[in-house]
């Protein structure tokens, strides 16, 4: 077997950190296809594809490494992790509890258990295993950051800032902690203009169990839905997290855009990347005036669609129901457009649970 010049490794680190990443990914792929058995340079190479965010080929090269040594720990952290940035969350649980049941005091894994079940909506369970890691070791910035950002989900700043605040003391200069720190304080402006009804309603909403595993979900299929082909592993372990959380398999089916109808849903979930804050709860006032520009003769079809893709993420039965007028006669381009942020409504509802949602991607 041949040897990787550690020059090579150097080669590519200084290439990435002059942000020339092509080249460096073609060095990379370069030495793997002369040395294609290296469990060493595989490893490697998907780790540098998790760092540029190229998820789906990290797992490609991390199954492959897989297959030769089932046992190998280091592969099957990083494939862990690997499923936790799919969105794959529950997949994601069973990876880290067989590496727990090998490495029993590894805080990295349980910390890594913590967040995945905050992901899936188990917000106490997984609070509880990031404050033990915590008791085990004080020192860790991590934890604490992660337990902040999981009460800016729901809402809770005063919990959040002392969590990311003792981060930010532990490492002042961390670019992770502090973005998390300036979207709390954007988030806190926000929810301080709904009245005090409004905000206990939202709040409720943020921690409901059902409500934060349909989210999740839904945010699993969205981005699955926004891969180039996928591969058939991957449309696979999709179908397996939606069984793992109770769902139909089916409730998510793939297939190539064919039809301009499915090109426009194709457009309808990449939409979502436009709106800011697309998770967010309007209050009553803002639904009112939402309601009143969507239903204008001669709203802009940009800004209809903005609005489509709020009213989608609501769930309630006012938004239900002006979306289901809408669809009535909505004009011929918005048509699919209107469709799929109603259906998106009935399911963040759950008033029509085990609604197939067809999923395309191109």
């Amino acid at each position: 077997m041949p040897k990787i010049p550690e020059e090579k490794f150097i080669e590519i680190e200084k290439l990435a950190n002059q942000g020339k990443i092509k080249p460096a990914r073609e060095l990379f792929q370069k030495l793997l296809d002369e040395d294609p058995e290296s469990l060493s340079l595989k490893l490697a190479f998907a780790d540098f594809l998790l760092h540029i965010d190229d998820v789906y080929s990290a797992l490609s090269i991390l199954r492959q490494g897989i297959k030769l040594d089932l046992q190998d720990l280091d592969f099957r952290y990083l494939f862990a992790i690997a499923q936790i940035k799919a969105g794959r969350f529950r997949l994601a649980q069973k990876e880290l509890e067989f590496l727990l049941a090998k490495q029993p005091l590894s805080l990295k894994l349980k910390k890594e258990l913590g967040w995945v079940k905050i992901m899936q909506g188990k917000l106490e369970q997984g609070r509880n295993i990031l404050r033990e890691v915590i008791s085990a070791d004080i020192t860790n910035p991590d934890p604490y950051m992660d337990l902040g950002v999981s009460f800016i989900n729901t809402l809770d700043f005063k919990e959040a800032f002392q969590w990311l605040e003792t981060a930010k003391g532990l490492n002042p200069k961390d670019p992770l902690v502090l973005n998390a720190l300036e979207h709390a304080k954007k988030m806190r402006e926000e929810f301080e203009r709904f009245s005090a009804k409004d905000k206990e309603k939202i709040q409720r909403m943020r921690t409901d169990p059902q409500q934060l595993k349909t989210e999740s979900i839904q945010n699993t299929l969205k981005f699955a839905a926004e891969q180039a082909n996928l591969s058939q592993e991957d449309i696979e372990d999709t179908h397996k997290e939606l069984e793992l959380a109770g769902f139909n398999p089916n409730f998510g089916t793939f297939s190539q855009p064919t039809s301009k109808a499915e090109k426009e849903s194709v457009e309808y979930l990449q939409y979502h990347q436009k709106v800011p804050n697309v998770e967010r709860k309007i209050s009553p006032q803002e639904f009112e005036n939402l309601k009143e520009n969507l239903l204008k003769p001669r709203l802009p079809f940009e800004e209809a669609k903005k609005i489509l893709i709020i009213l989608g993420h609501q769930g309630t039965p006012e938004v239900i129901a002006l979306l289901r007028r809408y669809c009535k006669k909505p004009p011929k381009p918005l048509k699919k457009f209107a469709q799929m942020a109603l259906e998106e409504c009935k399911i963040f509802s759950q008033a029509e649970p085990g609604q197939p949602i067809k999923i395309i991607y191109s």
